[in-house]
């Protein structure tokens, strides 16, 4: 136990442990399987980091998120603790020679994806360590009833047949009890110790709006906002949209989404972390495993698709502590629309049958045939080639994926992104040097606005359409134009490599898990409804219904929702103070009167105005002729 505590304030300068980290430590110091069930900012990581440290050997971390890696490794390094990753695009050779570092150079950690876990060189690495430790980060990701389900997480147990000694510790932040428990069975973990940590955050607002003008709310909340912020869109057309209209509204704001270039995630995180920008928009891509303390508010513009996914997003808010608030904007357009998106649009197994097929003519695959092969594959070009509903076929696919029928390769949806380097006159210029040149190059320009301000996605298969060329063509041309330093590509010519993972059987294929089918489309269902019900429900305090859904039962109401603001008498002290705080921020900025400030803050208007009147009494602010306030 002093052990644990030392190596606690040593490198992480702590003198004492968050709840429950301490048993869970302990349990794995036993050599228990053991599972913790921790909320966001719940300090997972230290639960597998501080026992690998106390033990012999190396720890072997399973994670599904690249971003949280590479923190977590260049944290550890920063430390002196020795750990190193495996990601993708390393080449053999240097993938022999980390895998060689990890076993003879005396390192403490090892994360990798549980795609990498499959190559037979890692695995064969992996017998000859001395592994004391197998830390399963994400780990509702192997139950094919959690919100972020990954086949490959089904393959992680060959790490329980190489090294059987070493204990398993299995972490994950949202979990239902049907996840929990079909967790532990794909993990075949033996009557491993469970720790589950209350989901109440004490400290976070659970807001819900209705509102026809969701730009308009979300500059009220952010100019009175002195931290980080993170506003969550459905799309990546929209992260730019609603980040370049906050940033004509004054507020500082950058986008990200998935098909965002590494080398520009990174810089928009730093600049994001160090306060250089206020708010990110942002697309469910962001957020996992990204540990940022001072973020005040995260807004949803629209419905999510689940309950899982909106608490492990509306977690990112507070993680310091402090007092942070989660808000759901919409309208009753969303309501139709989460429906139309993640219900209606779910594929039967008659619907996966026409697919399967499809595909395997696409490929030109025999009857019999074809496991285990690989395929570059247009997601445009299969939907176009027969006719194919877009949202429809981009689902069955999705659930062929989840039902290990097939595998899609990460890069599944990503297009090409071009950016002109030179003026808008330069450009012109090299134009008239080549025909060809002229015509795609001004067919691009017409098509795609702000392609000189930034990389900008563009479809080669409408470019081809408009101009005339072959694809071939096309792309030569482009590649010419970045040799020239005329823009910047960066060349997706497929959106996928797919991976058929069973032999060709048409029908049959997809009967054998028509019943898995069926239930899978009744829990995405049953998902959205919970959602609905959320928002819905007026009555009971939104903390209580959350919390709930996850199996707790014993939470008391928050005080701070907007539920129980709405039903509250009083006031406690620590939200008069929070709220005179954002009131004398934004009287910094300008006078206004007290209708204007209510509309621009989200606190019930009484309660707004009883600290205006304390405010007032106080002489921190006063009032003109106009009987707008202002700070003294």
């Amino acid at each position: 136990m002093n052990s644990t505590h030392n190596i606690l304030n040593k490198f992480w300068g702590y003198t004492s442990f968050k709840p429950l980290q301490e048993g869970i430590i302990n349990s794995v110091l036993d050599k228990r399987d053991t599972v913790a069930l921790l909320p966001t900012g719940g300090g997972k990581s230290l639960c597998f980091q501080i026992p690998a440290l106390a033990m012999e050997g190396i720890c072997i971390v399973i994670s599904p998120l690249v971003a949280l890696m590479g923190d977590q490794v260049n944290n550890l390094k920063e430390k002196g603790i020795k750990a190193l990753k495996l990601t993708g695009g390393i080449s053999f050779n240097d993938l022999n020679t980390l895998l060689d570092n990890a076993r003879y150079g005396n390192y403490k950690f090892l994360y990798l994806s549980p795609e990498r876990l499959q190559q037979e060189i890692v695995q064969n690495y992996i017998k000859q360590m001395n592994v004391c430790l197998i830390a399963v980060d994400e780990a509702h990701c192997i139950s094919q009833w959690g919100n972020d389900f990954r086949p490959a997480y089904k393959n992680i147990t060959v790490l329980r047949e190489i090294k059987p000694l070493a204990p398993i510790i299995a972490l994950t932040a949202t979990a239902t009890p049907e996840v929990l428990k079909d967790t532990i069975s794909e993990l075949k973990m033996e009557l491993p110790a469970v720790f589950k940590n209350s989901f109440v955050r004490e400290n976070l607002s659970y807001q819900v709006f209705q509102v026809e003008d969701k730009l308009y709310k979300t500059e009220q909340l952010l100019k009175a906002n002195t931290g980080s912020a993170i506003v969550y869109v459905r799309n990546r057309k929209d992260t730019i949209e609603i980040s370049e209209q906050l940033n004509s509204l004054g507020i500082s704001a950058t986008y990200y989404h998935g098909g965002v270039s590494g080398k520009e995630k990174a810089e928009k995180l730093k600049s994001w972390r160090q306060g250089y920008v206020t708010t990110m928009v942002a697309t469910n891509a962001f957020g996992m495993g990204i540990d940022h303390p001072n973020v005040r508010y995260v807004i949803h513009l629209q419905i999510p698709e689940s309950l899982e996914s909106y608490f492990q997003e509306a977690g990112r808010a507070g993680r310091d502590g402090k007092y942070a608030e989660a808000i759901l904007l919409y309208n009753e357009y969303d309501k139709i629309y989460v429906k139309k998106q993640f219900v209606e649009s779910l594929p039967t197994p008659a619907t996966l049958k026409k697919i399967y097929r499809t595909l395997n003519n696409y490929f030109q695959i025999s009857y019999g045939e074809g496991e285990f092969t690989k395929h570059s594959f247009s997601f445009t070009d299969f939907c176009k080639t027969y006719g194919l509903n877009t949202l429809q076929t981009y689902n069955a696919l999705n659930s062929l994926d989840r039902l290990a029928i097939i595998q899609l390769s990460q890069e599944f949806g990503r297009k090409s992104t071009i950016q002109f380097l030179l003026t808008s006159e330069d450009v012109l210029n090299y134009f008239e040097k080549d025909t060809i040149i002229s015509v795609i190059g001004k067919t691009i320009l017409r098509i795609y606005g702000g392609i000189f301000e930034m990389p900008t996605a563009v479809n080669l298969d409408l470019i081809v359409s408009k101009t005339g060329q072959s694809i071939d063509k096309v792309i030569t041309t482009l590649q010419k134009m970045e040799r020239d330093q005329v823009i910047e590509l960066s060349l997706q010519i497929t959106d996928a490599t797919l991976t058929f993972l069973v032999p060709r059987e048409d029908d049959k294929t997809i009967n054998v898990i028509s019943r898995e089918v069926q239930a899978l489309n009744q829990k995405k269902e049953a998902q959205v409804i919970s959602v609905l019900k959320y928002i819905a429900n007026i009555s009971r305090c939104r903390s209580i219904q959350l919390v709930s859904y996850f199996g707790e039962t014993s939470a008391k109401e928050c005080g701070v929702c907007s539920v129980c603001k709405k039903n509250r008498k009083s006031i406690s002290k620590a939200e008069m103070r929070h709220i005179a705080k954002q009131i004398l921020n934004i009287l910094k900025e300008e006078q206004l009167s007290s209708r204007e400030i209510s509309e621009k803050l989200t606190f019930a208007e009484a309660d707004i105005l009883k600290v205006i009147r304390l405010l007032l009494e106080a002489e921190r602010i006063k009032i003109n002729a106009k009987n707008q306030y202002y700070t003294v």
